[in-house]
């Protein structure tokens, strides 16, 4: 099954830019409006399931759609909701980079993905991989701010956002990309 991207995978389209300002938008307005579940004993770190948003748009339309959606759309998020759009920078830049990773998987995995069944696993392992990964920036917090020091942020901040996102992502990245995928061969993508 073709990618659908043709253009290369770090390649600035008008494509890749019009997938991304919808996924940012998307994203930023889900961030500010929807519920979100507050996971007992963490910093204020919830499973908000819009952020499957982020690594399906990676994985459907590539590291850099990915980048740009978890980086722009937690920005203008965190801008909506709390007034403020680079109090966190780095946890929009996490956002950003578990998209970025999400992104990769089709170009790793393309000869194993025959079939929308192998895609959509696929996208949930590259959803909870991406997540994993990107989120370990936050640990620029220790320098940004070492007065929470290490356990604080692996078991207030890490952890439970790894865990919070991977569900979101695990569960809502495959469902995406099975509407995607009948969509994206009508269209010829």
């Amino acid at each position: 099954m073709n990618s659908g991207r043709s253009d290369g995978t770090w390649s600035i389209t008008t494509r890749v830019i019009v997938y991304a300002a919808i996924g940012a938008a998307l994203y930023a307005v889900f961030n500010w409006t929807t519920f979100a579940i507050q996971i007992p004993g963490s910093q204020n770190v919830s499973i908000r399931p819009h952020f499957g948003l982020v690594t399906f748009f990676g994985f459907a339309f590539g590291p850099v759609a990915g980048f740009l959606v978890g980086f722009v759309g937690n920005t203008v998020g965190d801008q909506l909701a709390w007034g403020s759009a680079f109090g966190s920078w780095w946890w929009s830049v996490a956002n950003g980079l578990a998209g970025l990773i999400a992104g990769l998987f089709p170009v790793w995995m393309a000869s194993r993905m025959t079939s929308l069944s192998s895609r959509a696993m696929t996208a949930a392992v590259a959803g909870v991989v991406g997540t994993v990964v990107g989120f370990l920036f936050i640990w620029i917090e220790l320098i940004i701010q070492p007065e929470l020091g290490f356990n604080t942020i692996l078991t207030g901040e890490y952890i439970p956002t790894v865990v919070g996102n991977s569900i979101a992502a695990a569960i809502v990245t495959p469902i995406l990309i099975y509407a995607w995928e009948p969509l994206r061969e009508q269209l010829g993508r």
